[in-house]
């Protein structure tokens, strides 16, 4: 277990013990990644979104409250981007089953920005490159595929 890790254990364990979270349907054998605030999380939880909301909206003479439906004709996610805009080149290691956005591979790999590029491009660079599952350190990737993030 990485320190990280088990820092991370540590700090979830605090926080459920003196009320801040718990997991989501814990009596109902729980849903992964899930939390429900307690009455400290709840407070805490009220208290960050107050002030961003006075930091980001009310400082700023540039932007203006908005609280709309997320329920929306299909046809707005489609006018703001969303849904040909928000996905991730993603691929997967055939050794570790782990998932791996392409472009951080190589980001992370060397630096390089590969902001335009398609997908064939990453693969081929991560290829000649030779770069390697951060996890396990075997170069047997999938095919890279976008991942919408909206649904």
């Amino acid at each position: 277990m990485k320190n990280t890790d088990k820092q991370m254990d540590q700090l979830v364990a605090l926080c459920q013990g003196r009320g801040f979270v718990y997991a989501g349907s814990e009596i109902y054998g729980g849903l992964a990644n899930t939390w429900d605030y307690g009455p400290l999380g709840v407070e805490l939880k009220n208290n960050v979104k107050k002030a961003w909301w006075h930091f980001f909206v009310q400082a700023n003479p540039h932007n203006v409250g908005l609280d709309s439906a997320i329920l929306m004709n299909p046809q707005t996610w489609v006018a703001s981007g969303h849904l040909g805009g928000f996905s991730d080149p993603l691929m997967d290691c055939r050794e570790c089953k782990t998932r791996h956005r392409a472009d951080n591979l190589i980001e992370d790999f060397d630096g390089t920005n590969v902001a335009g590029w398609t997908n064939q491009q990453m693969m081929d660079y991560i290829r000649e490159k030779g770069i390697v599952c951060p996890n396990c350190g075997k170069a047997n990737f999938t095919d890279i595929r976008q991942f919408n993030l909206m649904f």
